[in-house]
């Protein structure tokens, strides 16, 4: 279910102008009723964001409402105050304590033990790791699951595809040094799991990062691609740069871990190369991907309808409401948590 948020204030980060952000989420939020208590001081905060980002995947709403009104608890007995379930998987994550949402971006099999690449949002969206004994995993049919699980631990063989698409269509001139700034500093500060490709788009998409996929390396040593963008000029090839994030790596290790495509743009499409929002619609679930758009300009309401999970509007402050961008997404993506579960 789309669900529709505009011109939201975030953590009172902007004076003057609000944020106008579209979040596509599930009817169900993954979040319950019950009151949140104090926090915990063995909880480790990882980063606060200006707002939360959801790499769910397989989700099913069914599942959720049957979760949201069941009588789990974890395993002393406590309510749950969060929750995510993984329907592809069969398996549900309960939490307590300070942990108000969770997002299951994806589980793998690992020689019998399922790892589940899991982010936990506390209180002020912050970023968090919660102890082991405020975690439950359970299946569909509410048996639990045993599980081990070691707060801030590296995923291990985790590989998060990160596809970056920045326009440099003629209208982007005054924009491009704010942008590609903002982008190598995303960049550095993303973990060495994360495997980036860089490409341009105007008139043509342009890759920065070598076609031949064997070649990818991790983010952050990705950055001095960003040497290479060229002079802003041409038309916004839009649609195709959104196509050409989907197309990401089809042999890296993880393939249910969502293919996070991030595109920073100031106009709408403005060039045919035969993509439709239909098409990209297919594309994007046959590819598993997440797509995350920062409009420097321009805006269109309904432009893309829907097929942008969420969209981030700069109002004034174009630099400084970038980096809130890229810091919410690394974040994010840094702080996900890794649970072993015998199932």
């Amino acid at each position: 279910m789309k669900t529709q948020l505009q011109t939201l204030m975030f953590l009172g980060l902007i004076s003057n102008h609000a944020l106008a952000i579209e979040i596509i989420e599930p009817q169900e939020l993954q979040t319950s009723s019950i009151q949140i208590g104090d926090p915990d001081r063995h909880i480790k905060t990882l980063g606060q964001v200006a707002f939360q980002i959801d790499l769910s995947a397989a989700h099913d709403d069914l599942l959720a409402l049957k979760v949201r009104r069941s009588s789990l608890t974890l395993e002393d007995g406590r309510s749950f105050t969060a929750f995510g379930v993984h329907k592809d998987a069969g398996i549900i994550v309960i939490a307590g304590s300070d942990v108000s949402h969770i997002s299951i971006a994806s589980v793998e099999d690992n020689q019998g033990t399922h790892d589940a690449s899991v982010l936990f949002y506390g209180k002020d969206n912050n970023v968090i790791s919660p102890r082991a004994d405020d975690v439950a995993v359970f299946d569909t049919d509410f048996n639990p699951l045993s599980f081990t699980y070691t707060p801030l631990q590296t995923p291990g063989s985790l590989q998060i595809p990160v596809s970056i698409a920045l326009d440099t269509s003629g209208s982007m001139a005054g924009h491009m040094s704010t942008v590609v700034s903002a982008t190598r500093e995303f960049l550095s500060k993303l973990p060495d799991f994360t495997l980036c490709r860089i490409v341009t788009f105007s008139t043509d998409v342009n890759h920065l990062t070598p076609v031949d996929q064997g070649r990818l390396t991790n983010c952050p040593a990705s950055a001095y691609l960003l040497n290479s963008v060229p002079q802003a000029e041409g038309a916004t090839a839009l649609y195709k740069a959104i196509q050409t994030g989907f197309n990401f790596d089809t042999t890296r290790i993880n393939q249910n871990f969502p293919n996070i495509t991030v595109v920073v743009t100031d106009g709408v499409n403005t060039i045919d190369y035969g993509e439709t929002l239909a098409s990209l619609q297919i594309s994007k679930a046959n590819s598993n991907s997440k797509l995350f758009v920062f409009w420097a300009g321009s805006y269109v309401q309904g432009h893309l309808q829907g097929l942008a999970d969420l969209e981030f509007i700069s109002t004034n402050n174009l630099s400084g409401e970038l980096d809130k961008f890229f810091h919410s997404l690394g974040v994010s993506l840094s702080g996900l948590q890794t649970l072993h579960i015998r199932k």
